[in-house]
C-alpha cells in the first residue's frame, strides 16, 4: 500500500513508476555505451591515419604495399564511429519522446540536465570535424 508521501509525489503508488525509471536509466546507459564505442572508433581511426603517415617519413621504412589504404581505413573508422553515434543520438531522442513527458520526470526525480546527451553531441561534433579534417588531407 502506498504511503501518503508516495501518493502525493507520484500521483499513485511509487511501484507503478519503477519500471519506467528502470527503462529510462537503461536508455541512459545505452547512450553512454554508444559514446564509449564511438569515442574508441574515432580515436583508433585518427591514430591509424597519423601513425602510418608518420611511418612514411621515418628512415629505413619500406614504402607501403598499398599507398593510401591506411588513410582510407582511418577515415572509415572515424566516419563509422561518428555515424554510429549520430544514429544512437536519434534513437535516444526518439525513445525519450516515446517514454513520455514531464509528469514521469517529476515523479522519478530525474533532472532535465542530461550529461550523457551533452557528451554525445560534443563527441559527434568532434567526430565530424575530425572526419572532415582527415578527408581534406587525402590526396586527390
Amino acid at each position: 500500500m502506498a504511503t501518503n508521501s508516495e501518493t502525493r509525489v507520484t500521483g499513485g503508488s511509487a511501484s507503478v513508476h519503477f519500471p519506467w525509471i528502470q527503462t529510462r536509466l537503461a536508455l541512459e546507459r545505452t547512450l553512454l555505451a554508444w559514446v564509449r564505442t564511438a569515442a574508441g572508433m574515432i580515436t583508433f581511426g585518427f591514430g591509424i591515419f597519423h601513425f602510418f603517415e608518420m611511418m612514411k617519413s621515418a628512415p629505413g621504412v619500406l614504402p607501403p604495399w598499398r599507398p593510401g589504404a591506411s588513410k582510407v581505413l582511418g577515415i572509415s573508422l572515424v566516419g563509422i564511429g561518428t555515424l554510429a553515434l549520430t544514429l544512437a543520438l536519434v534513437q535516444y531522442l526518439l525513445m525519450l519522446r516515446y517514454l513520455g513527458g514531464e509528469s514521469f520526470m517529476k515523479a522519478a526525480g530525474i533532472p532535465r540536465f542530461r550529461p550523457g546527451l551533452i557528451v554525445a553531441v560534443i563527441l559527434t561534433a568532434a567526430g565530424l570535424a575530425t572526419f572532415w579534417a582527415l578527408l581534406v588531407r587525402l590526396p586527390s
